[in-house]
Order: C-alpha cells, then sequence, then structure tokens
C-alpha cells in the first residue's frame, strides 16, 4: 500500500524522519512495552480464543509453559513500539508486505519488551522518483535479552529531496549472529487418536473454508488506536486525503482476524472417538505476507486455505512442518490479505 500526490502533504506534514535517515548498517534500539495478564487475555478473547478442546488447550499450556500472549499480539505490540518510535513521525508511504514474522519464544504475563531495528537494504524506486524503498528488520527481546519474533517488513518513505540524484542502492546481510531456532513442537502426554489428523493424514492440495468477517468502521478504529496509529488507519479526515480515500484497517487487524478464523476452524473439528488427537503448532513462521488490497469500513472479507507442502522434521521426529497458503478476499472479489503459514503437526506415530 502506498500513498500518492493526494496524500503526500498529510504525509510529509510535521515529518521529521525521510528515507534518507535510515542508513543501511545502522540498529536501533526503541521501545517498551509490558504484557500484563489484561491486555494479554482482552486480546486473545477477540482474536485468539482458547481452544475448547481439554487436550488441544494442554498441548498449548504445555507447549507455552503458562500465560502467555497471542503470537499476533505480540506482533502488534511490536507495531505499536514502530508507531510511537518511527512510523508517526515519519513521511511514512506504507508497506506492500513483510518478507517473513518469525517466532522465536512466548511473551509471558509480565514480559517487558523492547525491539532493534536495522535497514538491510535501501534504495530509490525507479518508477516513483520521490518514494525510498527501506528493507528493515525488527527484532524483539524481552527483559532477559531473548529474542522472541522478528519481522523483515518492506517500507516505503518519501525521499526528502525528490529532484536531486538519489544515492546508489546500498545492501548488508540479514544480521551479524545466527537466527535464533524456532519454538520446539509440544503435545500433551497420552493416548491419541490414531490416523485421525495427524501429520500422515493430511494431503498436498486439501482446502479449507476458514469463515467471514465483517469490517465495522468502530472495529477499525479501535484496533488502529490501540495498535496501529497511522493516520491512514486512525484518522477517518487525514485518511480522505490519501490514495485509499478514506479510512482503511491495519493490515495487522486484517491478520489477527484472519487468526481467529484458524483457531476457529480448528475448535470445529469433531471429537475424537478415543483418547486426544494429533497437535497442531505452534507457529513456526508466516511468509510472502502481502496486502494487496484496503480493507474498507463494511467490507466482509472471506478467508480460505490450502496445504502446499509437508516436511518431515530430523530435528523433532515425532513432528513434521506443515504449510499451507492462506488468503483472504473482501465481497469485491479483491485479494486483501496473502501468506505463507508454517506450522508444527504432530505425527500418528507420537500421537498414537
Amino acid at each position: 500500500m502506498s500513498l500518492d500526490a493526494r496524500g503526500e502533504a498529510s504525509a510529509r506534514q510535521g515529518a521529521r524522519l525521510y528515507w534518507e535517515d535510515f542508513r543501511a548498517g545502522e540498529a536501533v534500539g526503541f521501545g517498551h512495552a509490558r504484557a500484563s495478564a489484561a491486555d494479554i487475555a482482552a486480546f486473545a478473547r477477540e482474536f485468539d480464543p482458547a481452544p475448547a478442546d481439554p487436550a488441544d488447550a494442554a498441548a498449548a499450556k504445555l507447549a507455552a509453559g503458562g500465560l502467555v500472549a497471542s503470537d499476533w499480539h505480540a506482533c502488534a505490540m511490536l507495531m505499536r513500539m514502530m508507531c510511537d518510535d518511527y512510523l508517526c513521525d515519519a513521511a511514512g508511504a506504507g508497506a506492500p508486505g513483510v518478507e517473513h514474522v518469525k517466532w522465536f519464544g512466548w511473551v509471558r504475563q509480565g514480559d517487558e519488551l523492547r525491539v532493534r531495528r536495522t535497514p538491510l537494504e535501501t534504495r530509490a524506486s525507479r518508477s516513483r522518483p520521490r518514494i525510498g524503498i527501506v528493507r528493515m528488520l525488527l527484532e524483539v527481546f524481552n527483559q532477559r535479552d531473548e529474542a522472541v519474533l522478528s519481522w523483515l517488513p518492506v517500507q516505503l518513505f518519501d525521499r526528502r529531496e525528490p529532484d536531486a540524484e538519489a544515492p546508489p542502492p546500498a545492501k548488508i546481510a540479514a544480521g551479524n549472529s545466527a537466527e535464533p531456532a524456532p519454538r520446539p513442537p509440544a503435545a500433551p502426554e497420552g493416548p491419541g487418536a490414531p490416523g485421525w489428523g495427524a501429520f500422515e493424514d493430511i494431503a498436498i492440495g486439501d482446502a479449507a473454508r476458514l469463515g467471514d468477517h465483517g469490517f465495522s468502521r468502530d472495529a477499525m478504529l479501535g484496533f488502529a488506536r490501540r495498535f496501529n496509529p497511522q493516520y491512514f488507519h486512525a484518522d477517518e479526515t487525514a485518511a480522505a486525503a490519501s490514495l485509499y480515500g478514506g479510512l482503511i484497517a491495519s493490515g495487522w487487524h486484517t491478520a489477527s482476524v484472519w487468526n481467529r478464523l484458524c483457531v476457529a476452524h480448528r475448535m470445529r473439528r469433531p471429537a475424537a472417538s478415543a483418547g486426544r488427537r494429533a497437535a497442531v503448532g505452534p507457529t513456526i513462521a508466516v511468509l510472502d505476507m502481502k496486502w494487496p488490497a484496503p480493507v474498507r469500513p463494511g467490507d466482509t472479507v472471506s478467508y480460505a486455505m490450502r496445504v502446499c507442502d509437508k516436511a518431515e522434521s530430523d530435528a523433532y521426529p515425532g513432528f513434521g512442518v506443515l504449510t499451507s497458503h492462506h488468503q483472504g478476499v473482501n465481497q469485491r472479489g479483491e485479494t486483501v490479505l496473502s501468506l505463507m503459514h508454517e506450522t508444527w503437526v504432530e505425527r500418528r506415530a507420537r500421537a498414537g
């Protein structure tokens, strides 16, 4: 998503940061957010409800080790820290997508989070000279200096001097240290339900309709004011002057609704006749997440998924990695969300 000339004045007014201010390799620490029990519960009720099945709930508790924030709550907290640190003070032109979202740990009740941002690549747009492009690595750490989450979005910013000759592109490697390992899979102990819902039973090409969601003006404003108060999400008057011509939902609102429908889809599975079902999760990563079209007040988005790939795990032989493509489409047939999702799924030998 980006702004055109109609939104340029609004984006530039009062801005203190432009594309030139983001230099490849220059790491900056920022932000502070505390994960309270009340906030964790409030977000979960709306976007990540607890599994109704006791076996699923036991698996989640065992994997996480207690009360933890939804993965998408952690993303929303990061988005808010970004807005408070630089996005709302920048001549920002939006973000067409995120190359990856990876989770390395859990955000637990009482954790205090901070962020490090490192531009990995900066270059001027060839087709739109006033725009500069930044591939920004964002890493989230808790008070124990443990990495819990990382994003790699492609962010667009206005150039301070769009008529001047652009500097050459700059690029660095993805980081100075090895990336942390993903969270391990976990499942409750005890007898399982052989042959039902296990890794072996899922076929490439399997598809499912996850459900529909209507986006209201009030819900969009509520989410934006809590987590993503950029003007085109949180200010109707300013949004009307942008390319969008009005208020649009935060992409993380669109994704959080998708997560709720994924959870609800899993909870609709029929109870196993004996024992327990195969465990799913936690999520390893979301890749190539894009928002091709904006979500507007009154839109209804239909979400669906399709299994794309399966892989065995040498590190965790009791589990496999399932990759699926997820998509949200509005009532006009426009894709508003597209992503690849990687998660652990328990194998039959362990579940049985």
